[in-house]
């Protein structure tokens, strides 16, 4: 089974400087950018897939130009997702569900999928929405921007009665839509709304925007959105058979309950999917979803039993650890969610060891934009001394003396600041058009030039540089502007940091001991009630005492150690959502072992059209004992690696030892257990051991049925492994 992230522009600055809070270079684009998959290497990588939505890439042309025209494994893409990563990419259901149709064609779609160069593409669909109404009104947003009525103003009777769904519609819709509603169809400009249109009864409104182009009005959305879904599930299956793409094709299903997703299931399969996708169950509880798919599980399997196939079963927006178990029986193969990712910085417990474990990360922030200069300038200030504190608790070093040196930093950086100027207002560098290059100046040529924007703020050293840029030799700036924003910045310092250093030190030298919890309690508790976060000292004390970013042995813990359980901006945030990716992944591993069961191919595989059909014909057996499956990923290995049951077969094959254990063995490293059936014994004990020195156990079997009854026992599957669907197939609810 594998886990999918959703790519939503996840990246962190590699070379962030954590002591002075300043990125590695003031332009994004010259930054080295690193996602989850370049933090990690190969055999630790806390995904299995990426997901590619395009609603989230057309929020940037940019993006969009570069993702289109290169490929997502390309370096030029800005992604460069590496080559044994997989990648799915959909239309983004929940980006449009407020429009009445899916702002995508079919035909757009499947070329844009092969554009992007994925490894699957999926159907669109239209998310299902659950509502005490069937039905529901849309109107266009753009109707609004000129009129003197706003969405609130709509009457009373009419919200009640219906749905409304506002949003912008596009200005081009697809050729489809006129079948369905030649009315929106092809509207050069959309006329603004006015009063009368909403007045009366609502049925006589209603009827009154029924061919309206700014509105579409629907009795049975519902039945609408789900019937679509299919429509586009057939239509884009014709035109994928009829045309060579180099992608596998995902059907996405929508439903409202789990026995409507269960006959849609059967609908798609029968039009021949080999792979389907369960939409509209994100934010979902574990329990509706254990329904849902329970009952598409069961609908797979039976088709998978009757006509010897397997089908690849995928759960759009699923995060829920309590589910795994379910989600495992029913046969799924592959989910994603960035709930894990997202936690880092929604609300609290947003550090995970585990579900049970989760701890709140420590706010120290920086001032908001709304704040005077005084304001921001103190802000900087009791955050450094807090964010050194902490480096110091965590290091077990002297709170008191990281505190000293860091006033003595600051001061340094304050003093040394007028001189600098005096000698060097009028350079060259200074006389440039962006405040970015005289700001990249300043920070590299003034010693303490990343100092100065740490400790006194942004805003500060923003100042100092537009006074840099206006300051001409021929009309220069009075230099008491300069001294005017120093001695702002001395004022909120001298007298008053260090504050605490010296209650740390007498603390220390009491005790005999440094880095104690007493110690940095002064600061953190000092510094909360400060800022306005009095609430969450129960939470920050939990956290300092268990000091849970040490119980981690992720990368980035070991590597950035405390700054990972401090909530500061993306930098950090970011990071500790990648850690919580992994220690999902690490509940994922555990609760549902990654597993591969493979048999060695055979010559006559060149002569197939997939992998799937050599396996029906010359491995029979084989096949009829494990198409079915559970979480386990079947196929075929051979000198070239292992390839997937539903892939295309090798060109050649060979089972050269020293190939074999070079491809196979580097590809087990992912996995925990290799089930492998060789009645031949083709594959040497070379390539085994390999697979096992990269901590993938490897068993072998000749019998068939003794291979899958040792799959289910590893998986703690009994034969009957589907959990029991409880609603009568074929009945619907009243």
């Amino acid at each position: 089974m594998r886990f999918y992230v959703p790519e939503w522009d996840d990246n962190v600055d590699a070379h962030y400087d954590f002591e002075h809070d300043e990125h590695s270079e003031l332009g994004k684009d010259e930054r080295e950018l690193q996602y989850i998959w370049d933090i990690f290497d190969y055999e630790t990588t806390p995904i299995d897939g990426v997901l590619i939505s395009r609603e989230q890439v057309e929020e940037s042309a940019t993006k969009f130009d570069q993702l289109t025209s290169h490929g997502v494994y390309n370096e030029q893409s800005g992604l460069n997702v590496p080559d044994w990563l997989p990648t799915i990419s959909d239309c983004g259901a929940w980006g449009y569900k407020s429009l009445p149709f899916p702002p995508y064609g079919n035909d757009e779609m499947l070329a844009f999928y092969d554009e992007l160069d994925v490894t699957v593409g999926v159907t669109i669909d239209h998310l299902v929405l659950s509502s005490d109404h069937e039905t529901r009104l849309y109107l266009d947003q753009r109707a609004f921007a000129e009129s003197t009525l706003t969405s609130s103003d709509l009457p009373e009777e009419l919200t009640d009665e219906v749905d409304v769904m506002i949003d912008e519609w596009p200005a081009e819709w697809p050729e489809y839509v006129a079948d369905h509603n030649s009315t929106i169809f092809n509207v050069s400009s959309v006329a603004p709304f006015e009063p009368e249109d909403f007045e009366g009864e609502p049925a006589a409104v209603l009827e009154r925007l029924r061919d309206d182009p700014r509105a579409v009005y629907r009795e049975d959305d519902t039945e609408f959105r789900y019937q679509l879904t299919l429509d586009n599930a057939a239509e884009m299956k014709d035109l994928y058979d009829a045309n060579d793409y180099s992608f596998r094709l995902m059907v996405a299903i929508q439903g409202w309950d789990p026995m409507s997703y269960a006959q849609a299931a059967d609908q798609v399969l029968d039009l021949g999917y080999q792979y389907l996708g369960i939409g509209g169950v994100a934010g979902t509880n574990a329990s509706r979803i254990r329904d849902i798919v329970t009952g598409v599980g069961n609908a797979v399997k039976e088709h998978e039993r009757a006509r010897k196939t397997r089908v690849d079963t995928h759960v759009f927006g699923f995060a829920k650890t309590d589910a795994f178990d379910t989600v495992g029986r029913t046969g799924m193969s592959s989910f994603d969610s960035a709930s894990m990712l997202r936690a880092a910085w929604t609300g609290g417990d947003n550090y995970h060891l585990d579900s049970e474990q989760r701890y709140d990360a420590l706010r120290v922030r920086f001032g908001s934009n709304r704040d005077p200069l005084d304001k921001r300038i103190q802000t900087a200030l009791r955050g450094q001394e807090l964010l050194h504190s902490l480096r110091a608790f965590d290091e077990e070093e002297p709170i008191s003396q990281a505190i000293k040196e860091w006033a003595a930093e600051a001061e340094q950086a304050l003093n040394e600041l007028a001189p600098y100027l005096e000698a060097h207002r009028h350079d060259d560098e200074y006389d440039q058009r962006l405040l970015r290059d005289i700001e990249e100046h300043f920070r590299d040529d003034y010693d303490h030039g990343r100092e100065l924007r740490a400790s006194f703020s942004r805003p500060f050293r923003k100042k100092i540089i537009k006074l840099l840029r206006e300051d001409d030799p021929e009309s220069p700036v009075d230099f008491e502007e300069y001294q005017t924003l120093i001695d702002t910045a001395r004022e909120h310092f001298e007298g008053t940091f260090p504050r605490k250093s010296d209650k740390i030190k007498q603390r220390e030298e009491y005790s005999g001991e440094v880095a104690t919890f007493d110690q940095i309690w002064q600061l953190v508790e000092d510094y909360a009630s400060w800022i306005g976060d009095d609430n969450l000292l129960e939470e920050y004390k939990t956290l300092l005492r268990e000091k849970p970013w040490r119980d981690c042995d992720c990368r980035i813990c070991e590597e950035f150690g405390i700054e990972v359980a401090i909530f500061r901006a993306n930098n950090r945030n970011r990071r500790r959502g990648f850690h919580n990716t992994k220690r999902f992944y690490d509940q994922f591993r555990e609760a549902l072992p990654k597993t591969l069961v493979v048999t060695p191919a055979t010559d006559t595989i060149t002569k197939t059209s997939t992998v799937e059909t050599h396996l029906l014909t010359e491995r029979t057996d084989f096949w009829a004992d494990v198409h079915d499956l559970p979480v386990a990923e079947i196929g075929v290995v051979s000198g070239t690696g292992v390839h997937e049951w539903w892939a295309e077969p090798p060109e050649a094959v060979s089972h050269e030892s020293e190939a074999m254990t070079a491809s196979v063995g580097e590809f087990c490293a992912r996995y925990q257990n290799a089930f492998l059936y060789d009645p031949e014994k083709t594959v040497s004990q070379d390539v085994v051991a390999a697979i096992e020195r990269n901590g993938c156990v490897v068993e072998s079997y000749e019998n068939t049925e003794e291979l899958r009854t040792a799959v289910l026992d590893r998986l703690g599957y009994d034969s009957e492994f589907l959990p029991e669907f409880m609603v009568q197939k074929g009945l619907m609810e009243f």
